[in-house]
């Protein structure tokens, strides 16, 4: 089904046509390639083992990205939101399978770009492999920094952080899954939130 300018978000119009500076005809030609997806709360867009095919783009709703270990037990990597990409980047251009879960935390609408697609375009278009590898180059240095977060800042700090980021993150995601990402109990969140919020 064709997707029109008027339902993505000013910020997915405005990546193309003001910070990358595309035509209209390229933007059309672009759009004209995605596809929309709708993933309800609670279900997956990506499972450990499946390949990643596609380029997905939020504009609606919010994720989680985690692994489990051996014995079943959840590491929340980071939370996704509106305006943000989410995927593999390693299953994506090896064409292996991933081993991250994607889980949608509310009512999603992706729209999604087929490996094939972005390479027939990245052909027509060059500038649309730089804004991919900027995407690429800005997501690996905010891993590096979720990296440094985990190492080195207390969990106060982290959540901190977190709320300055993301300051709706408690009306979007549930108390368990932010405590998941800080690496502390619910209850250990509960008490922090309340004794920072009473300085």
């Amino acid at each position: 089904m064709e997707i029109y300018p008027s339902e993505v978000s000013p910020q997915f119009i405005d990546l193309f046509m003001n910070k990358m500076n595309f035509t209209e005809e390229e933007f059309t030609l672009i759009l004209s390639f995605f596809r929309r997806e709708y993933i309800p709360r609670k279900f997956f867009y990506l499972k450990t083992g499946q390949v990643a095919k596609y380029k997905a783009y939020i504009n609606k709703g919010s994720t989680r990205t985690f692994t489990t270990d051996e014995k079943g037990g959840e590491h929340i990597l980071y939370f996704s939101f509106e305006d943000w990409w989410i995927g593999d980047l390693e299953s994506f251009y090896n064409q292996q399978p991933t081993t991250l879960n994607i889980q949608a935390m509310e009512d999603c609408e992706l729209l999604l770009l087929h490996k094939n697609d972005l390479e027939k375009l990245g052909g027509q278009i060059p500038k649309l492999k730089t804004l991919f590898a900027e995407k690429e180059r800005k997501s690996s240095f905010a891993n590096m920094q979720r990296l440094k977060e985990v190492k080195t800042f207390s969990a106060e700090d982290r959540y901190l952080n977190l709320i300055n980021k993301h300051p709706e993150i408690f009306q979007r995601i549930p108390l368990q899954y932010i405590a998941m990402y800080l690496d502390i109990e619910p209850q250990s969140l509960s008490r922090m939130r309340k004794r920072l919020s009473c300085k």
